[in-house]
C-alpha cells in the first residue's frame, strides 16, 4: 500500500477516519493480507455498527482477529462508528464459522454523545429563563428583586456544571500504517523491489501485463530490419500501452566470438539491437532458454549488462545460481508482480561458480515461490520446455504446470515449441503452454501468424486473461481483428480442448478461490500486531449482519467461481489430469525431464471429439482502445463424447522442419 507524501493529498488513514469504506477495507487488508487473510466491509447499520466479513485460507484464531480489527477501528476514532460485527469463513465457502459483535467506545463518539446531552440541558435551562422573566413582570418590584437574585445564583451554580459549548475534542494522534518494505526476502537472498513509475494510464488502477513468445533479433531479422529498430513494434500499441511487457529473448546481445561448441545453431545479435526492445516498450525478458549461453559466459554477461543499461529487467539466468534464481519484483500501481524463469537442468545450468540458466527442479520451484508468495500480490512463472513444433504439451509439462500453481503461482507461461499450443484454467489460474514465435529472426520466414497474452489485474484480485491474435509481416507485428485473427483464436481454442477446463479466448478469474497446497505447512495462528483487548460494553442487540453485497464505494464483489462470465456460473476448481499413455514409476530423472527426440507431430494425449471450435467472446479484443472491462460473456461448454468410437479431429500436418529452427 502506498501512502501520500504531501500535505495536499489525504492518506488512507485520514480517508478511513472520514468513513470511506474502501479506505477502511484497504487499511485492514494492509495488515491481514500478508497473513493469508482478507476482509470486506459493508455500510454501518442504523446503530453505527460496521459489518466486517473476514475470509482466510486456513482457519485463524478468532480472538486475535477480533482484537486486531477492534483496535484498528478504535484508532480511527471515527465519531459515527459505534461498534463492529465480525463474521468469518473460509475463502470461497459460504458457511459462516463464527460471529462476534463488539461495541467501540472511542473519544470521538463519546464527545458526540456529550454534545447532544449538553444541548438538551441548555434547552431545558432556556425554558426556565423564559418562565422566570415572565413571572417577574407580573409581580411587584420588591418580590421581583428577591426572585431575580435567587435566579442569578441558581444559574451561576448550574453554569459551572455544564460543559463548554465548544469543548476541545481530544484527538488521538496515530501514525498511518507503515509502507511495504522496498525489498523482498527470496529463497537465497534479499531482492529489491523495482518501482514501475512510468505507466501509460496512471489514473487507471487496473494493471495490464502482456506476454509474447520467442524473440530473436539476429540472422534473417538483421537482413530485413537493418537499423530500423522501431519497425517491429510500430504497429503494436498493445505493448507500449501495457504497464509491464515481457518476451522470451532467445539470443545473446554480444560481440563475443566464443561460440558454444557442439551446437547446430548459435544465435547472437549486436548489442545495438536492444533498441528494438526499448522502442517496443519491453520491460522484462526471460533468459531461461536454450540460446542464452550460445556464446558462453562472456556472451551472457554482456547481454545482461546491455539490457540493464537499457532499463530492461531479466529473469532466469545469471553469473551464478544465486543470480539465476533471483526473482524480479516489479511494483506498479501499488501491486507487486514477481517473475521467475526456468530451463532444463541438464543443459548449461548455473552453479555456485558457473554462469548459466536457472535449472528446473521441482523442489527449487516450490521453494522459490513459497519464499515470496506472502510478500507480493502476483507470481508469474516462465518455463522453456517441451518439443519444438509439437502442438500439444507432454504429460510431464501438464504435471509441472499444475504443480507450480499448487505452490502459489498465479500465471504459468510456456516457450520453446515455436508454435502456439493450448491453454487451460487450473484452480482459477491460467496456464499457457506455448506462445509460439513472436519476432523470431532465427529462420527465413518473416511472415506468419501468432498470438500474445494480455492479463489485466484489478485491485479486487480479479484477473482478466485474453489472447490477442497477431499477424507478423516482414517481422512487424500487428494485432488483427479480421477473419484471419478469428481463425488464430479458434485454433488456440481447438488445441485447448484436450484439457478438462480449456481456457476461453477471454475469461475473468476470481483469484480468491484458490487454496494453496503447502508442502511442509503446519497450521499456525497468524502473527497479528499486539493489541489490548477492548472491553465490550452492551453489544448491539440487533440481528447480526454478514455483508452479502458490498456498497458501491467498494470494489466489486469477487465472483463466486474461479471462472465466471459475471453471472455467477460455476466451474470446477480442481480437475484430474488428462489420460496418460504411460504409467511408469517416477524416478529422480523425472524431476528434470527433457525430451531430445525427433519432432513429435501428434498429441501426447487423446483428443476428444469436438464438432466446432469455441467462438471468441464478443468482448475479446477487436482493435478497441477502450478501457479493459472485467465483464464478459463465456459460451457454455458443449458436451463431448469420449467413447471408444468417438471421432477425433487430428491436427493438420506441421510445417516443414526447416521452416523453424532454434
Amino acid at each position: 500500500m502506498v501512502y501520500a507524501e504531501y500535505l495536499g493529498q489525504p492518506s488512507i488513514f485520514e480517508l478511513a477516519r472520514t468513513g470511506d469504506l474502501r479506505a477502511i477495507s484497504d487499511l485492514i487488508n494492509t495488515y491481514l493480507r500478508p497473513e493469508g487473510i482478507s476482509a470486506r466491509v459493508a455500510p454501518p447499520d442504523h446503530k453505527g455498527c460496521l459489518p466486517v466479513l473476514v475470509e482466510f485460507q486456513q482457519e485463524a484464531m478468532n480472538e486475535g482477529i477480533v482484537k486486531f480489527i477492534c483496535h484498528l477501528l478504535w484508532k480511527l476514532n471515527a465519531p459515527n462508528l459505534e461498534g463492529v460485527k465480525i463474521a468469518a469463513r473460509y475463502q470461497g465457502d459460504g458457511e459462516i464459522l463464527w460471529k462476534q459483535s463488539v461495541r467501540l467506545v472511542t473519544p470521538a463518539n463519546q464527545v458526540y454523545r456529550s454534545k447532544g446531552q449538553a444541548y438538551r440541558r441548555w434547552l431545558n435551562l432556556d425554558g426556565i429563563k423564559f418562565k422566570t422573566l415572565r413571572l417577574m413582570f407580573m409581580m411587584g418590584s420588591a418580590v421581583s428583586t428577591f426572585v431575580l437574585g435567587c435566579w442569578v445564583s441558581y444559574y451561576e451554580v448550574n453554569a459551572q456544571q455544564l460543559p463548554l459549548s465548544n469543548p476541545q475534542e481530544k484527538v488521538v494522534m496515530v501514525a498511518p500504517p507503515p509502507k511495504r518494505h522496498d525489498t523482498v526476502q527470496a529463497a537465497l537472498e534479499v531482492v529489491p523491489v523495482v518501482q514501475q513509475e512510468q505507466v501509460k494510464n496512471p489514473q487507471d488502477p487496473t494493471v495490464t501485463l502482456v506476454f509474447g513468445g520467442d524473440v530473436t533479433l539476429s540472422d534473417h531479422f538483421e537482413d530485413v530490419i537493418g537499423t530500423n529498430y522501431s519497425l517491429p513494434f510500430a504497429q503494436l500499441p498493445e505493448y507500449q500501452d501495457a504497464d509491464v511487457a515481457m518476451v522470451n529473448l532467445e539470443n545473446p546481445l554480444t560481440r563475443s566470438t566464443l561460440r558454444r561448441p557442439n551446437k547446430q545453431f548459435n544465435f547472437k545479435a549486436d548489442p545495438e539491437s536492444v533498441k528494438v526492445l526499448t522502442e517496443g516498450g519491453i520491460d522484462i525478458v526471460n533468459l531461461a532458454n536454450n540460446h542464452t549461453m550460445d556464446y558462453e559466459e562472456p556472451g551472457l554477461v554482456e547481454t545482461m549488462a546491455t539490457l540493464d543499461q537499457a532499463g530492461i529487467k531479466t529473469v532466469g539466468a545469471g553469473r551464478d545460481i544465486k543470480e539465476a534464481r533471483r526473482p524480479t519484483i516489479i511494483e506498479v500501481k501499488s501491486q507487486r508482480i514477481a517473475y521467475l524463469g526456468y530451463y532444463d537442468a541438464d543443459f548449461h545450468a548455473a552453479t555456485e561458480s558457473l554462469a548459466g540458466t536457472n535449472p528446473r527442479y521441482d523442489e527449487r520451484v516450490a521453494a522459490d515461490i513459497k519464499a515470496i508468495r506472502d510478500q507480493v500480490d502476483w507470481v508469474v512463472v516462465n518455463y522453456h520446455w517441451g518439443v519444438e513444433l509439437a502442438e500439444y504439451p507432454g504429460d510431464w509439462q501438464i504435471d509441472l504446470a499444475r504443480f507450480t500453481i499448487d505452490q502459489g503461482a498465479d500465471v504459468v507461461i510456456g516457450h520453446h515449441p515455436h508454435t502456439l499450443q493450448g491453454a487451460e484454467i487450473y484452480k482459477g489460474r491460467p496456464i499457457v503452454y506455448s506462445l509460439g514465435n513472436f519476432i523470431f529472426g532465427g529462420n527465413s520466414r518473416a511472415d506468419y501468424e501468432t498470438a500474445v497474452l494480455r492479463v489485466a489485474l484489478n485491485a479486487n484480485h480479479q484477473m482478466k486473461v485474453e489472447f490477442l491474435p497477431v499477424e507478423v509481416t516482414q517481422y512487424q507485428a500487428k494485432v488483427i481483428s479480421t477473419k484471419k485473427g478469428e481463425d488464430i483464436i479458434k485454433r488456440v481454442g481447438r488445441l485447448s480442448q484436450i484439457f478438462d477446463q480449456p481456457m476461453q479466448s477471454s475469461v475473468v478469474l476470481d483469484t480468491h478461490q484458490r487454496q494453496i497446497k503447502q508442502v511442509d505447512a503446519a497450521l499456525t495462528e497468524p502473527t497479528l500486531p499486539l493489541v489490548t483487548e477492548p472491553k465490550p460494553e452492551s453489544p448491539p442487540t440487533a440481528t447480526e449482519i454478514v455483508p452479502s453485497e458490498p456498497p458501491k464505494t467498494l470494489f466489486s464483489e469477487p465472483m463466486q467461481s474461479p471462472v465466471s462470465d459475471g453471472s455467477g456460473s460455476m466451474s470446477q476448481t480442481e480437475s484430474p489430469l488428462p489420460p496418460k499413455l504411460e504409467t511408469k514409476t517416477e524416478t529422480q530423472d523425472d524431476l528434470k525431464p527433457y525430451i531430445d527426440q525427433p519432432f513429435i507431430k501428434d498429441p501426447f494425449i487423446s483428443l476428444p471429439s469436438f464438432p466446432q471450435a469455441p467462438v471468441p467472446s464478443t468482448q475479446s479484443y477487436r482493435g478497441s482502445n477502450s478501457p479493459i472491462s472485467f465483464q464478459i460473456a463465456i459460451p457454455k461448454q458443449q458436451s463431448v463424447s469420449t467413447g471408444s468410437h468417438a471421432e477425433i479431429d487430428l491436427p493438420l500436418k506441421h510445417r516443414e522442419l526447416d521452416q523453424v529452427i532454434g
